[in-house]
């Protein structure tokens, strides 16, 4: 007898909740029958695991035959307990396989976490702490007028298509080394990369007073969506130290918002990285990229970075006036020809500028004496690093190195990584400053 795995292993399961399959199978090598007398859970009842043998939900069956060559499926999944702690629990049985008074075992482990389970609910103003992590299951909306507060280190699980609306005020500070982090509820390996896990995050028109630092945004359908298209109501938000990658529809999306970011990675969505229809945007030091082909083709051929003063109702073009969209000491780069799109239509305002920024937009001809083009250096690879642990950082060489205004750099002198860009020639572009090897 032979088995797939001598370990059936799960990685962190959230309490009350219960795991996905994981399935072992077992091999008859031989060619004569196989009789097994006896397949069963070390832990019987008692144990957090449940078996599903040979297409029964049991944890012990007798006599079981496995014909020459073939083999036998058997099913397990996990439930585990709340223990009321923080720190993660390791759990482990095994299953006995009984063959002539002969024994033997595969084992099961599972690491298990309490959670705050929060489900389908409008709620009032409260702090989220760090104390365990939350799992959201439907769509939590913060009310109007109401303010939700997540503390620094906070983790915020969605279940697939789960959302976070907020129509009052979200605040969500973290830090360094304990940022806050939205992600979906898959913890296996194998779902680290995949985008559309969970809905997004979604500003509504009124949100107002909204703040976000030091924050992960990870692999959802659309990373940060504010406004709504239909409405006048312009939301606002100030985010800086923030990374949004891996989304399976926009990273940040705002229709007629009001937003500053400082020192943010957008990257990777299969649209837009970041999209702006109508409003007042400021972005200081960001980089804005899609290589979002590396795990999935991008769903269409448009920029990474989208800017428009309209949208389209039925067949009318409706304007959405975009007072303001500026960009210094930034990066719009990736794997299309074109990462800028320029998209204006009607009489709508449609104001812009970068300034002291790294640009991808190799069929723009009128780039010379330029106002809304100062400084900018065209169609240069930024020569980023595509290793996990530093992804968007700047390579050696790369001609972003140096190349940023001294006088936004002083204005914010610490990158993503708290390194000061100060010290050297100039500042880089982007959310990172390259620090060379002595």
């Amino acid at each position: 007898m032979k088995f797939s795995s001598d370990t059936v292993s799960f990685d962190t399961v959230f309490s009350t909740i219960g795991s996905a399959t994981q399935r072992l199978m077992v091999y008859n090598p031989y060619d004569k029958i196989l009789r097994i007398s006896n397949i069963k859970l070390a832990g019987s009842n008692t144990s957090p695991f449940m078996l599903n043998i040979d297409g029964q939900p049991v944890n012990s069956l007798n006599n079981i035959e496995i014909y020459p060559k073939d083999s036998l499926y058997i099913f397990v999944q996990v439930l585990i307990n709340p223990t009321g702690q923080n720190l993660p629990l390791f759990i482990r049985d095994s299953i006995l396989f009984t063959i002539n008074q002969n024994t033997q075992n595969v084992k099961l482990t599972a690491y298990g976490q309490d959670i705050h389970l929060i489900k389908t609910q409008t709620i009032k103003t409260q702090t989220w702490t760090a104390d365990k992590p939350y799992l959201i299951y439907g769509d939590v909306t913060v009310d109007t007028l109401e303010t939700l507060t997540i503390a620094q280190g906070a983790t915020i699980y969605f279940h697939k298509q789960s959302n976070l609306m907020v129509k009052g005020a979200l605040v969500a500070i973290g830090d360094l080394p304990t940022p806050i982090t939205f992600r979906g509820d898959r913890l296996e390996t194998d779902y680290n990369d995949i985008p559309g896990q969970w809905g997004g995050i979604y500003l509504k028109p009124g949100s107002t007073n909204n703040r976000i630092d030091w924050v992960i945004i990870e692999n959802g359908t659309n990373g940060l969506q504010l406004g709504e298209y239909e409405s006048p109501a312009r939301p606002d938000l100030e985010i800086s130290n923030t990374i949004i990658k891996n989304m399976s529809y926009n990273g940040l999306f705002a229709i007629n918002a009001k937003i500053k970011a400082v020192n943010c990675v957008i990257a990777d969505a299969a649209m837009y990285s970041c999209g702006l229809v109508g409003g007042d945007y400021e972005f200081y030091h960001c980089t804005i990229a899609n290589y979002y082909g590396l795990y999935a083709g991008r769903n269409f051929s448009g920029a990474t970075l989208k800017l428009s003063n309209y949208y389209m109702d039925s067949v009318t073009v409706v304007g959405k006036s975009l007072d303001k969209a500026n960009f210094y000491n930034s990066i719009v780069y990736g794997n299309n020809l074109d990462e800028l799109s320029l998209d204006k239509k009607g009489s709508a305002l449609f104001q812009y500028q970068f300034n002291h920024c790294l640009l991808k937009y190799k069929s723009f001809k009128d780039t010379t004496n330029n106002p809304l083009f100062d400084s900018v250096i065209w169609n240069k690879d930024p020569n980023f690093k595509f290793n996990p642990k530093t992804y968007l950082e700047l390579d050696t060489l790369s001609p972003a190195k140096d190349a940023g205004s001294v006088s936004i750099g002083r204005q914010y002198p610490l990158d993503l990584k708290k390194v000061d860009r100060t010290t050297d020639l100039g500042p880089d572009l982007g959310a990172y400053e390259r620090v060379e090897k002595k």
